[in-house]
């Protein structure tokens, strides 16, 4: 296996790091890993990636795994255009001030440097809030370029919200944050009180907008009441490439009565009934979120189903 660090422009001149892993023998097959939010970029989690390189390199698959705009909590990125000023290449990254829709930037950017490698046969899998942005990114994608998705870890991050703020603080918290975009702070600070500190403005709507695109995986309110007037589970539905979905059998992020079990069953409720023979659900046992203690587990399910199906 061959290792190289590697940087890329999104299509928003944003330069990303990563990280590409190859088998000794050339392939034209890789998948493209999206982490989750803050520190849980392609570079802190050194386990769970190694083990997915090497399950993925001995099937012949390369990996490239990025650390995208939303990594770190906060983040000082730059853009790479000689036509912009000093001041308006610097860009603020990081979870605190990450917008979901932004992802279609840092994906077809990672779609164009692999193209730029060779490789034409592409799968995309997400961690958490990654599994959010293929959603998002199935959603707003003009062509896909991919083959199957991964879906590892899909949390409900608004329910999860909801119930830690009460109903009253979550409504008073998301028109706070509304209120500073309609003022023109969206990078504003949201205050300790808010139960949302210290996210900005722009991303705290973003994560508590029940209508928006970040709300993409509603366990909760599909056993619950539904806090908006989308259809649930809307980005979600309307992939049509074949889905893998994992989750930790301990995973605490999917805001149900039921844990885990009842969110795949949810899940596969809302599956688009075009490729639900083609797709596979999953619950590793005694594992948490994160997949803890079991990276070579994980690793070996994903590999073995982009491979084999």
């Amino acid at each position: 296996m061959q290792t190289t660090h590697i940087s890329f422009p999104a299509t928003d001149s944003v330069v990303l790091p990563g990280l590409l892993y190859e088998p000794d023998t050339k392939t034209q097959s890789i998948l493209i890993w999206l982490h989750g939010m803050g520190d849980s970029g392609v570079f802190y989690k050194p386990e769970r990636i190694t083990s997915l390189a090497d399950s993925l390199t001995k099937r012949g698959v390369a990996l490239l795994a990025f650390n995208n705009r939303g990594a770190h909590n906060s983040k000082q990125l730059y853009k790479d255009d000689p036509s912009l000023s000093p001041a308006e290449q610097r860009y603020q990254g990081g979870t605190y001030y990450e917008t979901i829709a932004d992802c279609l930037f840092d994906i077809d950017g990672a779609a164009a440097f692999v193209a730029s490698q060779g490789f034409t046969d592409l799968f995309l899998a997400g961690h958490s809030t990654g599994a959010n942005k293929i959603c998002v990114y199935n959603s707003l994608a003009k062509a896909s370029k991919f083959q199957k998705f991964v879906l590892a870890g899909p949390g409900d991050d608004l329910g999860l919200n909801y119930l830690q703020l009460g109903p009253k603080k979550y409504k008073q918290t998301l028109e706070y944050a509304k209120e500073a975009i309609a003022n023109g702070s969206p990078m504003k600070t949201m205050p300790i009180y808010s139960g949302m500190h210290p996210f900005s403005a722009q991303s705290t709507a973003d994560l508590l907008q029940p209508d928006g695109l970040y709300n993409t995986f509603s366990y909760f309110e599909e056993t619950n009441a539904q806090l908006g007037t989308k259809r649930l589970f809307n980005e979600y539905s309307s992939i049509s490439k074949p889905l893998l979905v994992v989750i930790g059998s301990d995973d605490g992020s999917v805001a149900t009565a039921g844990g885990s079990a009842e969110a795949l069953k949810i899940l596969k409720h809302h599956t688009n009934t075009q490729i639900i023979a083609q797709s596979a659900f999953k619950i590793i046992a005694d594992t948490d979120h994160n997949f803890s203690g079991k990276a070579n587990e994980f690793a070996e399910l994903i590999a073995e189903w982009v491979c084999h199906g």
